[in-house]
């Protein structure tokens, strides 16, 4: 078992309902996952305790990494130990909505009242919390976060804000370079114009989002993958929205980027597909379904959904997924018969 101990930046302001969100949702995957600790957020650091099986928590710190939200992603310390420190999973912040201090698992770390830990002595994660607890704006490393964050990565973050605070039609390289404090030139000396700068924004976001939740296709099921992403989705609408404008360009040959985007959308396909023939073979879907078939209903569902909870604010799309894909599912155990129910007869003219 390990006691891992990480410190981040964020690379955006970060709302309570953001965090909120955040605390659910990590607080449900890390129980599943056996990991538990903390993760502080004050201004812009953050400090994260991840406490598991070592292969459990060197992949949840890779998650991290990949995380748009996180950058400058430091270990301060990485131990082996016999038990853990913190018995669940929990997150510390200063909400600006008292009532977020009710919501399961929030900690009130930075509560002036709280006295010190009686126990930050029994192990470096708590002495390095309760030194966060005290000193949260200090650094906990003398490098500068942009300074020693990769240039291309910087770029990127810097990106990904740009796009969930503007959307696609305010972006540029000039409004990127001004979000992540470099000049054009250095920008594009990475990315040499807004079409290759976007789509390495795509790559990252989407990946950062979808590679957590891969390893549930072989654990659980392809239905199952797309509800959870579906779920991901939802959580970062500024995400949903680019891809919906993406998908839109990629129908037209014009535009620049349709080839890579619509390529990267048919291995997306062919992802689903894949899987799917493997839900067959393991005996989670019927012999009836058709894999091919099956991927295109499955995402035509998972695709209209997403657009229609953008323009349509009471949708609730994972609920749609789930009551369509389950009525879905039983139509797979039944041999398809070609229907009916179009041919209605024509009434005679007088």
């Amino acid at each position: 078992m390990r006691s891992l101990v990480y410190t981040s930046t964020q690379t955006r302001p970060i709302s309570d309902s953001e965090l909120a969100q955040i605390l659910a949702v990590g607080r449900e995957k890390n129980t599943r996952m056996g990991v538990t600790g903390m993760l502080a957020h004050r201004d812009a650091n953050c400090i994260g305790i991840i406490e598991g099986e070592d292969d459990v928590v060197h992949e949840r710190l890779e998650q991290i990494r990949l995380d748009p939200r996180h950058t400058n992603v430091r270990v301060l310390c990485d131990d082996p130990v016999q038990q853990r420190s913190f018995p669940d999973w929990s997150m510390a912040f200063q909400p600006l909505d008292p009532l977020m201090r009710e919501v399961p698992g929030f900690s009130d770390l930075f509560d002036t009242q709280r006295p010190t830990d009686a126990e930050a002595g029994a192990s470096r994660a708590r002495a390095l919390l309760e030194w966060f607890r005290k000193h949260p704006l200090a650094p906990l490393t003398s490098q500068d976060a942009a300074d020693a964050e990769a240039p291309r990565t910087r770029v990127l973050n810097g990106a990904i804000a740009v796009l969930h605070d503007a959307g696609t039609v305010a972006f540029s390289t000039q409004a990127v370079a001004e979000q992540c404090g470099m000049r054009v030139t250095e920008v594009e000396g990475l990315f040499p114009n807004r079409h290759a700068l976007l789509a390495a924004t795509v790559e990252r976001w989407s990946l950062a989002v979808s590679a957590p939740l891969l390893p549930m296709i072989t654990e659980r099921g392809t239905v199952a993958f797309l509800h959870a992403l579906l779920a991901a989705h939802v959580e970062e609408p500024g995400l949903m929205r680019l891809l919906a404008s993406i998908l839109g360009a990629a129908t037209d040959p014009t535009v620049d980027g349709a080839d890579y985007y619509r390529s990267a959308y048919l291995q997306f396909r062919q992802t689903i597909r894949t899987a799917l023939a493997a839900d067959v073979r393991d005996g989670r879907e019927p012999a009836t379904m058709d894999p091919e078939r099956g991927a295109q209903q499955l995402l035509a569902l998972y695709d209209g959904l997403r657009l229609q909870a953008l323009l349509t604010p009471d949708t609730d799309p994972v609920d749609a997924f789930d009551r369509a894909a389950a009525r879905m599912r039983r139509g797979w155990s039944e041999q398809y018969e070609q229907p009916t129910y179009w041919d209605i007869p024509v009434a005679p003219s007088r």
